[in-house]
């Protein structure tokens, strides 16, 4: 048996990179997927690679700001599935700007997908927890950017911020009905999302104590025991996925 045997995960933003790679490790581990993303093509790829490791997928083009897309998400995965036991809120966008060049508009768009989105999945779940006593596991994707200023990206370092004290919040606030929240926090990772990714590899071979960039797969590890019973006693944390960046 896997250690998801059984459950239902529900994975956002899961059509590439870290979101593919966590939403295919807990289908190794026997979990039935819910998946959401704007990109529907690559979205039913992972469903299908999914699928032929023997689980159930359900998949919906979502915009994970939308409180009425978020419901219907939920809805129609418990409708398939009966419950989903496992949320993992990975979606996210980013950007590089000056804090004086920032426009209202990039701040609103990162914002919402980056933290709204968060909260609505967060809420939604919560109340279909607390509505049938099911102790489940919030996952939540913030990043090293949470307590490390980055130059150019102020709006991205505080979303992250906020989903990792949005986080705290839901653990300590629904800790004695058995619901855990735990977030990680990714240094770089090797992802589609990287830009020049020789001086990245260059960087971290010099300046990471191990000495290599992060993969999505490193990053999934690390979701699926905080997904799973193995962190059954761990909650209101954030886990580091950097390759020791935060010693340095």
């Amino acid at each position: 048996m896997g250690r998801l045997t059984g459950k239902t995960a529900l994975v956002t933003g899961c059509a590439r990179g870290i979101g593919k790679a966590i939403a295919l490790r807990f289908a190794s581990e026997g979990a039935n997927l819910v998946m959401c993303d704007l990109n529907m093509e690559s979205l039913e790829d992972v469903a299908n690679e999914a699928q032929a490791m023997g689980v159930q997928t359900h998949i919906e083009k979502t915009d994970v700001s939308s409180r009425q897309q978020v419901e219907m998400l939920i809805n129609n995965g418990i409708e398939q599935f009966g419950m989903i036991d496992v949320v993992v809120n990975n979606a996210g966008i980013f950007f590089n700007a000056p804090f004086e060049e920032t426009t209202d508009e990039q701040f609103d768009r990162i914002m919402a997908v980056n933290v709204k989105s968060v909260f609505l999945v967060s809420q939604t779940i919560i109340r279909k927890w607390l509505e049938h006593d099911i102790q489940g596991s919030i996952v939540n994707l913030a990043s090293i950017s949470a307590s490390v200023a980055f130059v150019d990206s102020s709006a991205y370092c505080i979303t992250k911020a906020a989903v990792a004290s949005m986080t705290r919040c839901i653990a300590l606030e629904y800790g004695p009905k058995g619901i855990r929240a735990n977030s990680m926090a990714p240094g770089i990772i090797d992802t589609a999302m990287l830009p020049s990714q020789e001086d990245n590899n260059e960087w971290a071979n010099n300046k990471l104590p191990l000495r290599r960039l992060g993969t999505p797969e490193d990053v999934a590890d690390v979701a699926l025991f905080l997904a799973s019973d193995e962190s059954r006693y761990v909650t209101g944390d954030m886990i580091y996925v950097d390759g020791g960046w935060m010693l340095n």
